[in-house]
């Protein structure tokens, strides 16, 4: 059985109360309660530098992802893999469950059994400003199961990864973390499935990549399938992603070229050659 001395904690804040943990036990990589580990006094040496209001949530944090490992160096190559294996977790985490969480994560060796912090990264600036059918998404048992069960497929997948895959995870992140405009973020977005789509052949052609993306998602899949529907103030109208395709692509095409982005009603009263 592997020793290890050292762990990167990353705190997840939107975790359903319901969630049993542990989970992925037996490996390096786990799911479980942090409450215990990280006290107030672990944050002392960064209280000029960090909120009250941030540390106090981070004190507080009951879920966390936690990779262990073993590092006889202060800080050096071991230190920054394990970082980067906690990112592409949250990255993935993040594919199979887009919620409001950010990214953070803290560092801990554990002298004579006690853990102390050497390493802490603030979350990422701003809350990402997640379209409204995801803005109440909680992680639930199903999501942090399914992250430890195919992890390590995600990251043979990203390790290291054709340039059309690192393009598309590019731009999904990015889109929540670092741009806060609804119609960029948008194109953001789009832009990342096309790479995804495209597999470094080449630009997909619109039919092409409605036909893709139908193969992928099934045309009469409801957007709102994994949302927490039942939180909304009206429950949504289902709507098939096939239905939406079409006008996602126009808007894709309006934004890019610079184009109005008009109402619907608007639009309809266009002549042809106007709207295309």
């Amino acid at each position: 059985m592997a020793i290890y001395n050292k762990m990167t904690i990353l705190p997840l804040h939107d975790c359903d109360q319901r969630v049993t943990v542990p989970i992925g036990v037996g490996t390096d990589l786990t799911v479980e309660n942090v409450e215990g580990i990280l006290q107030p006094e672990h944050f002392d040496l960064w209280s000029d530098y960090v909120p009250k209001k941030e540390r106090e949530d981070l004190n507080s944090t009951r879920i966390g992802i936690v990779h262990r490992f073993s590092s006889e160096d202060h800080t050096g190559k071991a230190e920054a893999d394990s970082q980067d294996k906690v990112f592409k977790t949250f990255v993935f985490l993040r594919l199979i469950r887009p919620t409001r969480e950010r990214f953070s994560n803290i560092q801990l060796s554990l002298r004579g059994g006690q853990p102390d912090v050497f390493s802490f990264a603030q979350p990422t600036p701003g809350t990402p400003n997640a379209p409204n059918l995801q803005v109440f998404n909680t992680f639930h048992q199903g999501h942090l199961e399914r992250l430890i069960r195919q992890l390590p497929q995600f990251l043979w997948f990203s390790t290291p990864p054709p340039l059309y895959r690192i393009r598309a995870v590019r731009f999904f992140e990015a889109g929540y973390s670092q741009v806060t405009d609804p119609l960029l973020q948008f194109v953001t977005w789009m832009m990342g499935i096309g790479s995804f789509l495209s597999g470094d052949s080449g630009v997909v052609s619109r039919s092409a990549l409605v036909r893709k993306i139908e193969e992928q998602l099934g045309s009469e899949t409801d957007i709102y399938s994994e949302a927490e529907v039942d939180l909304f103030p009206d429950r949504p109208t289902p709507l098939a992603v096939g239905k939406i395709l079409p006008d996602m692509l126009e808007l894709r095409n309006l934004a890019v070229h610079g184009g109005p982005c008009r109402p619907v009603s608007t639009v309809a009263q266009q002549p042809a050659e106007a709207v295309h």
